[in-house]
């Protein structure tokens, strides 16, 4: 089954709402609730962070624009 989409909803639109789901902290566990995630574009890749408010853990997603993995 396909998905539908809202009309103007891109593909860096459905990430960036995944990302503002709750994060969890993969060096302590804790989730942050109502936290957020950094962007900054630089050479061609979207780069997401998150810092832990608990222990100061850095999470990073990147997105690439230059079809590399």
């Amino acid at each position: 089954m396909a998905m539908r989409r809202a009309s103007g909803t891109t593909a860096l639109d459905l990430y960036r709402e995944r990302l503002r789901e709750e994060p969890t902290c993969t060096k302590c566990g804790y989730t942050d609730e109502g936290g957020t995630w950094q962007t900054r574009y630089r050479e061609r890749r979207l780069v997401y962070r998150h810092v832990c408010p608990r222990c100061g853990a850095i999470e990073r997603r990147t997105f690439r624009f230059d079809g590399a993995e």
